[in-house]
C-alpha cells in the first residue's frame, strides 16, 4: 500500500477541499527561498573536517615534513585504561603502549624504552653542567674584575646577574639565582629597594615623634604612620632575594606592628577580614 505524499509546512495543501494557507513571515521563507534538502545553507563556507587539518605549507620541503611530524605526534588520541576513557598526546600513547609491553617482558620494548630514557638522561646531564660551567667561568670573570675594581679605586660594575647572585651546586651541576637576571629585572628591584630606604627613613621619623608626643591623640597618629611604613618596609623586604634583605631600625613591637617575614601574609589577612565584613 502506497502512503500518501506529505507536503512540506508551508506548502498550498488541500484538505477535505479547504485550502491550507501559509503566512510568509519570520522563519517562514517563501517556498522558492527555502532550502533543498542535501542542500547546504553556506555553499562557499568551511569545508567539511577542515577544523581537524593543520594548517602547514607544504612550500617548505623538509621544514613542512618536520610540522607534519611534529602534528601527529601531539595530536590528541583516546584510549581505554583501566576501563576509562582517557586522551593523551599520540607520542605519550606510544610510549606508555612501549612500557606496558616492556613490563610484560617484551624484550624488544625494554631495549629501545631502556636506551631512549638513558639518552635522555644523558643529554639532561651534559646540558646541566654545560650550563653549569658557563656559570662558573661568569661568576669567576666577574667577581675578579669587581674585586680589581675595588682594589684600584676604580668604578664598581653591577652585572646582570651579579655573580654573588649565582649559587653554584657542584654535587648535582644545579645553578640558581637569586636575583635579578634581566635589566628590566634589575630596575625593578632597585625600584623597589629605593621605597624601602624611603620607608626606612620615614620610621626613624615617625618614631622619633611619637617618642617627643605628649598627648594620646597625636601619639596614635604618629603610631599609625610609623605602623604604615614598617609594613610597607617589611613587605618589600620580605620580597627580595636573600642577599638584599635587611634589618629595620627603630622598629615598632606594638599591636598592630608588621612583623619581619610575616608581613605579606598578615596583609591578606587583614584583607579577607575586610571583604568578609563587607
Amino acid at each position: 500500500m502506497t502512503r500518501p505524499e506529505r507536503n512540506p509546512p508551508g506548502d498550498e495543501a488541500s484538505t477535505a477541499g479547504k485550502v491550507v494557507p501559509y503566512k510568509v513571515g519570520y522563519g517562514k521563507p517563501p517556498r522558492e527561498h527555502r532550502f533543498k534538502k542535501g542542500q547546504s545553507g553556506n555553499p562557499s563556507g568551511r569545508p567539511k573536517g577542515s577544523a581537524n587539518k593543520p594548517k602547514i605549507d607544504t612550500s617548505s620541503g623538509m621544514r613542512a615534513a618536520e610540522q607534519f611530524l611534529k602534528y601527529e605526534a601531539y595530536r590528541p588520541v583516546t584510549l581505554r585504561e583501566d576501563g576509562e576513557i582517557i586522551e593523551l598526546p599520540a607520542i605519550q600513547a606510544v610510549f606508555r603502549a612501549m612500557g606496558v609491553a616492556a613490563m610484560k617482558g617484551n624484550r624488544f620494548a625494554q631495549k629501545n624504552i631502556t636506551e631512549l630514557v638513558t639518552s635522555l638522561e644523558q643529554r639532561d646531564a651534559d646540558q646541566r653542567y654545560e650550563l653549569f660551567g658557563t656559570a662558573a667561568e661568569y661568576k669567576k670573570d666577574w667577581s675578579m674584575e669587581i674585586e680589581r675594581c675595588e682594589r684600584d679605586g676604580l668604578p664598581i660594575p653591577n652585572p646582570v646577574p651579579h655573580p654573588d647572585d649565582i649559587i653554584l651546586d657542584p654535587n648535582n651541576g644545579d645553578v640558581r639565582i637569586h636575583g635579578p637576571q634581566t635589566d628590566e629585572q634589575k630596575r625593578d628591584l632597585d625600584e623597589a629597594l629605593k621605597r624601602r630606604s624611603e620607608a626606612q627613613e620615614e620610621v626613624n621619623y615617625y618614631s622619633d615623634k611619637y617618642h617627643r608626643a605628649r598627648s594620646e591623640r597625636r601619639k596614635a597618629q604618629w603610631l599609625e604612620a610609623w605602623h604604615s611604613e614598617q609594613c610597607i618596609f617589611d613587605i618589600i623586604n620580605d620580597s627580595v632575594p636573600k642577599r638584599y634583605k635587611t634589618k629595620l631600625a627603630n622598629r615598632s613591637y606594638r599591636e598592630g606592628a608588621s612583623r619581619e617575614g610575616k608581613a605579606r601574609e598578615e596583609l591578606r589577612k587583614r584583607r579577607k577580614l575586610r571583604s568578609d565584613d563587607l
